[in-house]
């Protein structure tokens, strides 16, 4: 009982001291695949990105992050094909594996804005990695278009923000032990990691 009123009182703090970053969407860089492209292009606010892509292809931007642990993703986005195209989101760490929600299969056929909160990555989206989710920072966040057919067109982005967690020092204040937490997703399973050892979301050490 000891443990799951500490592991309660850890995740309540970490949830306590969240904060909230603005991207800077005037920061995007083309990021496309081999003889596609993307031009974007940034005023009032509003990220517009025209893209070309190849059929199953993909095209669109990333943002560099300053090494952040990010918990979720908000943003708005719009855009018109007439293909059936994926919009993919997706968060890439440093040695490039990039990791997105499966569970979210966004379309891009939205001629008005269309807005999504406490987006959160989960799977790897084409690439392979040694650890699991949460044990590496992430070094960028992307957006790009996936179309089933051919396609020149164009996405628009605002309002993107991040929830990352707050100053480690007050994260775990009212918890009398000290060590910083850190939440992983392992085999579809969330644990957390203190002091080197590893505890399931009852507070059971793994």
């Amino acid at each position: 009982m000891k443990k799951i009123l500490l592991f309660a009182a850890v995740l309540a703090a970490v949830a306590v001291n969240a904060k909230v970053i603005n991207v800077d969407l005037s920061e995007a860089t083309e990021m496309a695949y081999t003889n596609c492209s993307a031009t974007p292009t940034y005023a009032d606010g509003v990220l517009s990105v025209a893209y070309t892509t190849g059929s199953w292809e993909w095209a669109g931007v990333e943002i560099a992050l300053d090494n952040l642990d990010v918990t979720s993703v908000d943003f708005e986005y719009m855009g018109e094909t007439e293909a059936w195209t994926s919009f993919v989101v997706y968060l890439r760490a440093e040695d490039g594996a990039r990791w997105y929600d499966d569970a979210d299969d966004f379309s891009m056929s939205h001629a008005d804005w269309f807005s999504k909160t406490e987006y959160v990555p989960t799977r790897l989206l084409w690439d392979a990695s040694e650890y699991a989710l949460g044990e590496k920072p992430f070094i960028a966040l992307g957006f790009i278009a996936n179309p089933s057919a051919a396609t020149t067109s164009t996405f628009s982005l605002r309002n993107v923000k991040l929830t990352v967690p707050g100053d480690d020092d007050t994260a775990i204040d009212n918890v009398p032990a000290p060590g910083k937490v850190t939440k992983v997703l392992r085999d579809g399973t969330w644990m957390f990691v203190r002091d080197g050892k590893t505890f399931n979301v009852l507070g059971g050490q793994m």
